[in-house]
Formats: C-alpha cells, sequence, structure tokens
C-alpha cells in the first residue's frame, strides 16, 4: 500500500512540475544567459518553479544558476523573488550549491537573502559540513559567523 501511494505521488509531482516549469527558462538558466532569463521573468515566468534538469529528480532554477556558478543569475533570480531556501529533490539548496562551488560572492549574497545556514540536505551535511570539505576558508569563516 505505501508503495503504490509513494508511486503516485511521485507521478502527481512529475506532473505538475512538467507544467509548472518553463522550457525557456530553463534554458536561459542552463546556459547562464541572463539576458533570456530576465525578459522570461519579466513577462511572468515563475523563478520557482521546479524544473527536472535530470528526470525524476526536480530541483530549483536558482540551485540551478548557482550550481553553474552563475553569480548574475542569482542575483536577478533573488530579484524576481525565488526562495532563497527551497530545496531539490536531495534537500540541498543553493547555498549549498554555492559553497560546494567555492563562490565567496554568491554565499554573501545568500546569506544576505535569508539563506539557512542549518538547512540539512537527505545526507545530514549542511553548508558549514561542506564548505569545511572544500577548505574554503573565507567560506567556512562566513558561515560560522553566520552561526554565532
Amino acid at each position: 500500500m505505501k508503495k503504490g501511494l509513494w508511486l503516485a505521488a511521485a507521478l502527481f509531482c512529475s506532473v505538475l512540475t512538467a507544467h509548472a516549469q518553463s522550457p525557456e527558462l530553463t534554458k536561459a538558466v542552463l546556459k547562464s544567459n541572463a539576458p533570456a532569463a530576465e525578459a522570461l521573468l519579466s513577462a511572468g515566468a515563475n523563478p520557482n518553479a521546479a524544473v527536472q534538469i535530470v528526470p525524476g529528480f526536480p530541483t530549483t532554477y536558482l540551485i540551478t544558476a548557482a550550481t553553474n556558478n552563475s553569480l548574475d543569475l542569482v542575483r536577478l533570480l533573488l530579484s524576481h523573488k525565488a526562495q532563497v531556501n527551497q530545496p531539490d529533490a536531495f534537500k540541498g539548496t543553493a547555498l549549498m550549491a554555492a559553497v560546494s562551488k567555492t563562490n565567496k560572492a554568491m554565499v554573501e549574497l545568500l546569506l544576505a537573502s535569508g539563506a539557512d545556514v542549518r538547512a540539512k540536505d537527505d545526507d545530514g551535511k549542511d553548508a558549514l559540513a561542506l564548505a569545511k570539505e572544500g577548505g574554503n576558508k573565507e567560506i567556512i569563516a562566513l558561515l560560522e559567523q553566520k552561526l554565532k
């Protein structure tokens, strides 16, 4: 019974995601094309729509932009009210992606925008744990300061 409910929920979520995302915005974000993304967002594209870059694993435009190390797109998405703490299928966040890319400016921007330093992914790791794995002392110091 539980397996059937889980399958039905997964199918329902995939149907919702297919209708919610904008293929044009997905393409613009994947190509780090800020001018195209700006035009689409200004025309009403949803910056918080779930997007499936890998089928079956929803993520967000913000996490995708952070993963692509695109500070301009992260800034743009946040200015269009992208939810800074919206997680992906693995409970990863844009802050975790920025930390993994060791992008100090992006980490600062996300923290200033209210990113949750204490959020944990499916592996139980928070942004600080990921920063320590990456070894970037400046980012570690930023996150430790935010946790005080």
